[in-house]
This record gives C-alpha cells, structure tokens and sequence, in this order.
C-alpha cells in the first residue's frame, strides 16, 4: 500500500494546528454551534427558538469578552497613569506619616506630631516583636507642631539597641478613652520604586508606601 506523502504532511499539519484551550471563546462556541447544525437529525431539526437562544449566547458571550478587554485595557492605563503621576513627585516635598523610629549609635530620631487643640499626650514605644518597652507621659501639650525627644532607654533605665522600633502617640479624648495620632516628617522625594503594583516613594533617604503621604507641594 503506497500513501501520498502530502496527504501525511497534510494530516499531520491539522494535527499540530489543533490546541487545546481551558475556556470556551467565541470561536469554539461557533464551530460547535457549526457542528451541531451539520449533525443534526434532518427529521428533528433544531427548533428557531432553540437557535436563537444560542445565538443570543453567542452574542452575549463576544460582549462579555469585548467588555473584559475593554476593562482590562482601562485599568493598563490607569496603572500607567497612576506610576506617572508618582515619578512627578520626585524634587517636590512631601509630608508623610510614619510610626517607626530609628536609634543609631544610642541616638533615637525626633519625631513630630501635630496638634489641633491642648491634649493629654502618651507616647508608647514598642521593639520590633512588638513589645512595650517605655512609655511616656508628656502630660498637657499644647496645640501645635510637637516634638517626640526619647531618650533611648527603656522602662528599666538601660540603653536599648541600635535598631528601628515603632511608636504610638495617644491622645486623651473626654469620654477617657486614647485616640491613636499621627506622627508626621517632610522631606523631599528623592525618588519612586517600583514593586509590582506596590508604588514607594524615598522621603529623607527612606522608603515610605504612597498612600503614607498626606500632603505634597512644590
């Protein structure tokens, strides 16, 4: 039995051009509307309803597919957009929070805080497990721009280690309960990193996620 050499690479070739997908698309919904049609009963055919149903699935499924590029595409340039605006950040000053303090050769940072109004003031600082280690009442403070100044030793009187540690500063309300404030620090944005769809931004040589900022001018 001889075989035509062409008709093998033919066969061969529809075979290779064959690829399984996972989903459905519009494509293989209507080959196989296609094949149901050629396959059909001729003494029961498919009724009119029936075939509008499926083309109406057909339908719904190219919008559906048109509308997921569409949303796609929108939120693609959204991120473009978004990453954009970031980099124009950079040479401008920025005005972050923060609730992290650095003590370097035995020395904490200086934190600030702000003030609407006279408050009774408590600074609770924490080590990197989140353990309390000093607490300090800094009693009524008036309103206005306040500075933190510990003095690097914990609630024992020893000297803590170089490190970075956390801190809250609570506010005592009138029902004598502590309201959380922020700690704020400006500088000038140095730079913008990039982490997938995370955006941070350098501020005083340090990395602070964008949403940490709550003010930005020229």
């Amino acid at each position: 039995m001889i075989m035509n050499v062409n008709a093998t690479a033919n066969l061969f070739s529809q075979v290779a051009e064959r690829t399984t997908k996972k989903d459905m698309d519009k494509e293989a919904f209507l080959r196989l509307l296609i094949t149901q049609l050629k396959n059909q009963d001729p003494l029961e055919p498919m009724k009119d309803r029936d075939f509008i149903a499926q083309m109406s699935q057909l339908s719904s499924l190219e919008q559906i597919m048109n509308m997921s590029k569409s949303v796609q595409q929108f939120v693609d340039t959204a991120a473009q957009l978004y990453r954009t605006q970031a980099v124009s950040m950079i040479g401008k000053t920025a005005v972050v929070k923060t609730n992290t303090i650095t003590v370097s050769d035995g020395v904490p940072e200086t934190k600030v805080f702000k003030l609407d109004t006279p408050a009774t003031i408590v600074v609770r600082i924490f080590d990197q497990n989140g353990k309390l280690i000093k607490e300090q009442k800094l009693g009524n403070v008036d309103a206005g721009m306040q500075l933190i100044a510990w003095d690097g030793k914990d609630e024992n009187g020893m000297k803590v280690k170089d490190g970075k540690y956390t801190f809250k500063i609570l506010k005592l309300t009138g029902n004598g309960d502590y309201e959380e404030i922020p700690s704020v620090e400006s500088g000038v944005v140095s730079g913008v990193q990039f982490d997938g769809n995370k955006i941070n931004v350098v501020v005083n040589s340090k990395i602070y996620e964008i949403s940490e900022i709550s003010e930005i001018y020229a």
